[in-house]
């Protein structure tokens, strides 16, 4: 049964940006398009890698040494946090288009509130997704994952759905679907640790554990994994934080 029976009580979109410095790199220099690209070599390990170098086995923080010895043709770059600035900037500036309602979270993501811009924008929560998407690709020349949902927790289920280059609407009517394919540990704000924990406790999937009652998470959990469990049953817990942002601390 669902879990909520309104499509879009909020309409909250997560944005995601695929290999986000790596993309950057070929969007600035397009004959790099295809290969493998890897940006840290100025820090000896990798901190953002194309889907190509992905394919051949390269994970983020692996040491270039290994990467040399599993991708001989790899393009290993520095790190040009200026230039990936400057793409995070117009990233935001198209989301803002729609909406003056965005959270900068990293320099790669963003969350937007879209609810209520719909007469403004004069199109559907779906259709401003779809827009949103096709700028950010089109504009930028780089793809970007993109979650429609009820709330950050769900959107961001969304924006991994289909990476890359994946645009997933979740309406709230639709929401206990997605979360019966989604492990627990893959929800937003539950670690390793959480999830092992969960696990022992019979929770695999976020559905188990946005079925169990309130009463039971406040007596097994701490307050943030109360709140997740409230967003997770559709509820909007945490606000969008507005405003410009200087300083990232996902940047390695």
């Amino acid at each position: 049964m669902p879990l909520i029976l309104h499509s879009f009580p909020r309409a909250i979109l997560h944005v995601d940006g695929d290999s986000f410095f790596a993309s950057c790199e070929v969007a600035k220099n397009p004959s790099l398009k295809g290969k493998p690209v890897i940006t840290g070599k100025e820090r000896g390990i990798a901190s953002s890698m194309t889907y190509e170098a992905k394919a051949r086995g390269v994970t983020r923080a692996m040491r270039l040494s290994e990467i040399i010895k599993i991708c001989p043709d790899a393009v290993i770059l520095p790190s040009d946090y200026e230039t990936y600035s400057l793409y995070s900037k117009r990233m935001y500036e198209i989301v803002r288009r729609y909406t003056e309602a965005i959270e900068e979270y990293s320099i790669d993501e963003c969350f937007a509130d879209l609810t209520g811009m719909r007469r403004p924008n004069n199109m559907s929560y779906e259709e401003m997704a779809e827009k949103i998407k096709g700028e950010l690709d089109g504009e930028l020349g780089i793809t970007f994952s993109i979650g429609l949902s009820v709330n950050k927790v769900t959107a961001k289920i969304g924006s991994k759905w289909r990476k890359p280059s994946g645009l997933t609407i979740i309406p709230g009517y639709n929401l206990h679907l997605y979360l019966s394919k989604t492990s627990i540990e893959k929800v937003w704000g539950i670690g390793p640790q959480t999830s092992a924990y969960l696990n022992k406790l019979e929770i695999a999937s976020a559905l188990d554990f946005a079925l169990k009652d309130p009463g039971w998470v406040k007596a097994h959990l701490s307050k943030p994994f109360q709140e997740i469990h409230a967003e997770l049953n559709g509820r909007f817990v945490y606000p969008l934080v507005l405003g410009e942002k200087h300083d990232y601390s996902s940047i390695l």
